[in-house]
């Protein structure tokens, strides 16, 4: 494989890079001023994400403050369910929200037979807007939900901390939730290649709430769909990244043709880099709190971090989950200069 001009994807398919790539879940955020005035001048969260001109700029608000190594597409896991014809809003305070959620064979049953592809063009427009203002300096992230962890969101009806219905769904009518899956593993593929067809140069697949299920329910009701989409897309150089917040299972992902696995901060890489034979690269796993503290603490979780992989490549920097709304710009700022910094010597 020949060398990529972008320091993440080389990082990735551990070829040599002169320092650790950095970028951070959620980078495009609430945490920016930027961010909020323009989450405000689109109306509100999906205003935002569903207007090509102004996603781009926020996807890109982060770039023109920090020396980071990759752009990520701004949009949401969620907006797959577009093509199925269910109302996605987002509440304050509160998060998604479907108001007709799929609890029965009737909700199934009312659903469109077809998947509406058109639904999504927004997406396209933003990822070739990002990609036009790019110009190739920097890698683009595209992304999607695991199916499983859509699925919460499409049964439940919004977050939630008990997940009672998809609970009940498994053990009562697990026929049902498996049409559920299946459906959104059709609708992902096609979403997975539009992203591709239009540049993204890597890819994520958040399985948040993965670590909810048991090995055995792991793989029957979120690893056996992931499989079918990793399989399915349409260029296979294009590395894919897979995040769960909470993962045990990490054998599971051991021959799932993954590239890279984040890994969230009550990890330590270098034990999960050694289970992965060394040949799986990772993201990872700072502790968003860290960057709450005192820059002398900051810098020596940082340097904790970067000791704790055991090699000169395959791993890019990150936190161990998004960062926060109540993250100081400033400390962002210090973060990307000491991994920089430390991890160039």
């Amino acid at each position: 494989m020949s060398s990529s001009k972008h320091l993440l994807i080389n990082s990735i398919h551990h070829e040599k890079v002169d320092r650790t790539p950095i970028w951070i879940m959620r980078q495009a955020g609430r945490y920016l001023p930027e961010y909020i005035k323009t989450k405000n001048k689109a109306g509100g969260f999906m205003g935002l994400i569903r207007n090509p001109e102004l996603a781009c700029e926020v996807t890109l608000q982060p770039l023109k403050r920090y020396p980071l190594d990759s752009a990520i597409l701004f949009s949401d896991i969620l907006v797959v369910a577009d093509m199925f014809n269910m109302n996605l809003r987002f509440e304050d305070k509160k998060g998604p929200v479907f108001d007709k959620p799929l609890r029965s064979e009737t909700d199934f049953n009312n659903l469109p037979s077809e998947l509406d592809l058109s639904k999504l063009s927004y997406v396209n427009e933003t990822i070739k807007n990002i990609k036009t203002e790019l110009n190739d300096s920097l890698p683009l992230i595209g992304f999607i939900g695991s199916p499983w962890t859509v699925a919460t969101y499409l049964i439940e009806g919004n977050s939630t901390k008990k997940f009672t219905y998809i609970k009940n769904m498994m053990r009562e009518n697990s026929n049902l939730l498996d049409k559920i899956l299946d459906m959104i593993t059709r609708g992902s593929i096609h979403y997975v290649n539009e992203q591709i067809s239009q540049g993204v140069d890597a890819f994520m697949i958040f399985d948040t709430w993965g670590g909810l299920l048991s090995k055995k329910d792991y793989y029957n009701y979120s690893l056996k769909y992931i499989e079918k989409i990793i399989s399915s897309k349409n260029r296979h150089d294009i590395p894919i990244i897979y995040y769960s917040r909470s993962n045990t299972n990490f054998e599971s992902l051991k021959n799932m043709g993954i590239d890279c696995v984040g890994i969230s901060s009550d990890n330590n890489l270098g034990d999960i880099y050694n289970l992965f034979d060394q040949k799986i690269a990772l993201q990872g796993n700072l502790n968003t709190e860290v960057l709450k503290q005192e820059n002398s603490i900051i810098k020596k979780e940082i340097n904790k971090t970067l000791k704790s992989f055991p090699n000169d490549t395959g791993h890019i920097f990150n936190l161990g989950s998004g960062i926060t709304p109540d993250i100081h710009p400033d400390k962002v700022a210090f973060l990307i200069d000491q991994v920089n910094e430390i991890s160039s010597k």
